[in-house]
C-alpha cells in the first residue's frame, strides 16, 4: 500500500484554515457540551496501517500526525428539549458529518465532568448545516432540561454571547465570549466563484474560534433557567474580516427540528424519486462528475471503500483529480476529502477517460421504507445501486461493484488484494538462473542468467571459455492473475554481444576463401553484435511468494555479411535458444 501520498498531505491537512468555525460553540457549562466523533472503522484501519508503516520506518512525526488526525474530531453542541421533555442535542452538520459514533461531554468549572456515549444521530441538513441527536435512554446530563429558545427576533446592537469548546492546538477548552449583534439578518454568495446565496444568518462579534461550531448564540433572558436564551447556532466565521461571525437563526433551526422529530414516511419515496432525477441530471453533465457523485455518498459507503479508493486515485487518477482531493483536504480535512476518492472510483467505473459525458437513465426502482435498490442504465449498461435514508437524507450505500458497501464482498476484495500481493505480479526486480539449450550448436548446454529491473533487462548465456553471450533489453510484462497462480507473459527487444570461437573460425574460413587462416582472424571474427527478440512466460504462486518459474525463447536476427560485393546470410551457430529457469522477484 502506498502511503507516501498521504504523508505529503498530513502537513497541509492537520491544521487547515476553515471558513467554518470548525468544531463547536458552547453556552453555559451544564447546557453546552463538547462533541467528539470517531470515524468509520474502515478509515481508522487505513490510518492505523499507515501509522505502523511510519513507525517501522522511524517516521515518528508522521505517526504522531496520524494520531492527531484521528483524535482532532471535536466540536460543540447544546441541549434542547421538546414539549414532552425529551432531551436532544443540537449542533452543526459539519461537526459530525464523518461520524461513526458520537459522544458529548459536559464540564463544570470545578472540573467535574460527565461524558455520554453513543448519541444517536436523528437527522441532518447539509445545506443548512444542522444536525440533531438524541441521548441514549436513561442518560441524564447535569442540566434537567435544554436551553430556552428566544421568542423574539434579535436587535442590532444588543449584547450577544457565544459558548463552546474552541481548541488550543488539538485540545478543546471551554470558552464563553461576549459581543453584539452587528447584522440581524444577512445573506451572501457562497464564494467568489459560486454565486449561490447563503443565509439568512445572524452576524455578531462574540468570540467564535475553531471548535465553537455547533454551539449556541445566546442573549440574556432573566426568566430562563440558565439565564440565557438561544438566538441561533454558530456556524461560520468570515475570513479576512474583523469579528464577523455568523449564526443560523431560529427561523431556520425550528423548522428543521420539527421536521426531524416528526418525519413523514409517506413522503420518503417521493423524496427519493426527486433526488434520483437530480442525480441523473448531474451524471450527464459535460464535465467531471465525481464532485456531483460525492454529494450523494453515505458515510458507510465512504468508510467501507476509502482505503481502496485512495490507492486507486493516487495510482490511476489524473493530476486534476489529485489536485481536487488535495484542495478539499486543505479546505476541510483529510477525512472530509475521502468522499472525493470514493466518488472518483465510481466515475472511473462508469465513464471512459476519452468521454466528456454519458447517457444515464433510471431502469428500475424497488424496495420499501428506508432502503431501495435502484438500477441505472449508464452508457447502455445496467448498474445496480442501493440507496438508504441516512439521518433523514437519501444516500448511496453501494454502487455497482466498485463501491460495494457489503462486508462479505469487501472481505473478498481484501483477500484478493492479499493474494495479489503474494503473487508479486507488479514487482520491478526479477533475478533468475537455469538451463539453456542453444539450437544448431555443437555445445548445446549453457548456463543462463537473467536480471530484469523495471523495464530494462540483461541476460547471459555461458557454455565454456569459447562461448558466451551478453544481452541488454527493454521489456514489457502482462500479468494475468488466476487464483493462487499468476501467469506473466513477457516480450523483450534488444541487442547482444556474442563471443563464439567456432563461429569465428567458420567466418574466417569463408572470408579467406580457403587460404591460410590466422589466429588473429579467428579471434577477430569470434566477436559480433546481433539484434535480439525474446519472449516467454513466468509463473508465480502464493504458496512461495516471490519464487517463480520461467520458460523463455530467444531468437537472434540473421547476420548479413558482404563478400566480394555479394550479400550472404550465414546460419549462425547461435540463432535460437530455449531457457528453463527458476527465479525470485521482489
Amino acid at each position: 500500500m502506498k502511503r507516501s501520498h498521504i504523508f505529503s498531505l498530513l502537513f497541509i491537512c492537520v491544521f487547515p484554515v476553515y471558513v467554518y468555525a470548525q468544531q463547536g460553540a458552547s453556552a453555559l457549562r451544564d447546557y453546552v457540551g463538547l462533541i467528539n466523533q470517531t470515524y468509520h472503522p474502515g478509515i481508522v484501519s487505513y490510518f492505523e496501517k499507515a501509522k505502523k508503516e511510519y513507525e517501522k520506518q522511524g517516521e515518528k512525526e508522521a505517526a504522531k500526525f496520524i494520531d492527531i488526525i484521528l483524535g482532532a474530531a471535536f466540536g460543540s453542541g447544546f441541549l434542547y428539549n421538546d414539549a414532552k421533555g425529551n432531551l436532544y442535542v443540537i449542533t452543526n452538520n459539519h461537526v459530525i458529518s464523518h461520524a461513526h459514533t458520537i459522544s458529548i461531554t459536559f464540564e463544570r468549572a470545578d472540573g467535574t465532568s460527565k461524558k455520554i456515549e453513543n448519541l444517536k444521530l436523528i437527522a441532518t441538513d447539509v445545506d443548512a448545516d444542522l444536525a440533531i441527536l438524541v441521548l441514549p435512554a436513561g442518560e441524564k446530563p447535569f442540566a434537567p432540561s435544554g436551553l430556552s429558545f428566544l421568542s423574539r427576533t434579535v436587535d442590532e446592537g444588543e449584547d450577544a454571547y457565544s459558548a463552546g469548546f474552541p481548541g488550543i492546538g488539538i485540545t478543546p477548552i471551554w470558552q464563553f465570549g461576549r459581543g453584539m449583534i452587528s447584522n440581524a439578518s444577512v445573506k451572501f454568495p457562497k464564494s467568489i466563484t459560486d454565486e449561490t446565496i447563503m443565509g439568512p444568518y445572524i452576524q455578531h462579534t462574540a468570540q467564535v474560534d475553531s471548535g465553537n461550531s455547533g454551539g449556541p448564540l445566546l442573549v440574556a433572558q432573566r426568566n430562563a433557567p440558565s439565564g440565557y436564551a438561544v438566538a441561533g447556532v454558530n456556524t461560520l466565521s468570515g475570513t479576512r474580516r474583523q469579528a464577523a461571525n455568523y449564526a443560523i437563526p431560529l427561523i431556520t433551526l425550528q423548522p428543521f427540528i420539527n421536521g426531524a422529530l416528526n418525519p413523514k414516511p409517506e413522503t420518503f419515496r417521493a423524496d427519493l424519486d426527486a433526488l434520483l432525477e437530480n442525480f441523473i441530471k448531474g451524471l450527464q453533465a459535460s464535465a467531471a462528475i465525481y464532485p456531483h457523485i460525492a454529494k450523494f455518498l453515505s458515510t458507510a459507503c465512504v468508510g467501507e471503500n476509502a482505503e481502496y479508493a485512495l490507492e486507486e486515485l493516487f495510482k490511476k487518477a489524473s493530476i486534476s483529480v489529485r489536485r481536487a482531493f488535495i484542495q478539499k483536504s486543505r479546505e476541510e480535512d483529510l477525512i472530509g476529502a475521502m468522499d472525493i476518492a470514493v466518488a472518483w472510483t465510481i466515475e472511473d467505473s462508469i465513464i471512459k477517460s476519452s468521454q466528456t459525458s454519458l447517457k444515464a437513465s433510471i431502469k428500475e426502482v424497488s424496495g420499501a421504507d428506508e432502503e431501495y435498490t435502484v438500477i441505472f442504465t449508464i452508457n447502455n449498461k445496467d448498474v445496480k445501486t442501493v440507496w438508504i435514508r441516512e439521518y433523514g437524507n437519501w444516500r448511496i450505500k453501494s454502487f455497482g461493484t466498485v463501491a460495494m458497501g457489503d462486508k462479505d464482498l469487501l472481505e473478498k476484495r481484501q483477500k484478493q488484494k492479499e493474494i495479489s500481493a503474494k503473487l508479486h505480479t507488479n514487482n520491478n526486480f526479477f533475478l533468475e538462473a537455469g538451463y539453456a539449450n542453444i539450437f544448431n550448436f555443437n555445445k548445446p548446454d549453457a548456463l543462463y542468467l537473467s536480471l530484469d529491473i523495471t523495464f530494462v533487462g540483461f541476460n547471459l548465456y555461458y557454455a565454456d571459455a569459447d562461448f558466451l553471450s551478453i544481452g541488454g533489453f527493454t521489456s514489457l510484462r502482462f500479468p494475468i492473475p488466476a487464483g493462487n497462480l499468476a501467469f506473466i507473459p513477457y516480450f523483450k527487444f534488444g541487442f547482444a554481444y556474442i563471443k563464439d570461437a567456432d563461429y569465428g573460425l567458420y567466418r574466417a574460413k569463408q572470408e579467406s576463401s580457403g587460404y591460410y587462416v590466422s589466429d588473429f582472424d579467428i579471434e577477430f571474427n569470434s566477436h559480433l553484435f546481433v539484434t535480439v527478440l525474446q519472449g516467454g512466460l513466468k509463473v508465480t504462486t502464493t504458496y512461495v511468494p516471490g519464487l517463480y518459474g520461467n520458460i523463455g525463447f530467444q531468437y537472434n536476427l540473421p547476420d548479413v555479411m558482404e563478400i566480394s560485393g555479394y550479400k550472404k546470410d550465414y546460419s549462425k551457430p547461435f540463432e535460437m535458444a530455449l531457457s528453463l529457469t527458476v527465479g525470485y522477484t521482489f
